[in-house]
């Protein structure tokens, strides 16, 4: 069918026009469509700790972020923030930010 062999032809053109203009337009204007939220182990000032937790290596904010997850797994980012930090203040002296 001629026909749909053309509709679907146009419809990969028009795709790839919008999908090529999303893109121009996000060089431009240096954003994303996404959420990205970056959490640092500590403040500048400070330095951030290794941990060895059940038998394994990592920093402490891997381990916060990791055990904070499990123990409440839909928090805002806030609230993951907030108890990132409260897993941590006993033991470091980092504050993630």
């Amino acid at each position: 069918d001629l026909v749909g062999v053309a509709s679907t032809a146009i419809g990969f053109f028009k795709k790839a026009a919008i999908g090529s203009s999303a893109r121009e337009r996000t060089i431009k204007t240096k954003t994303s469509p996404a959420d990205v939220v970056m959490f640092s182990g500590s403040k500048d000032s400070q330095t951030s700790a290794d941990t060895f937790q059940g038998g394994e290596a990592r920093g402490a904010l891997s381990w916060a972020f990791i055990e904070s997850l499990k123990k409440w797994p839909r928090q805002s980012y806030l609230q993951l923030l907030n108890s990132i930090r409260a897993l941590l203040e006993d033991k470091y002296t980092q504050k993630p930010q």
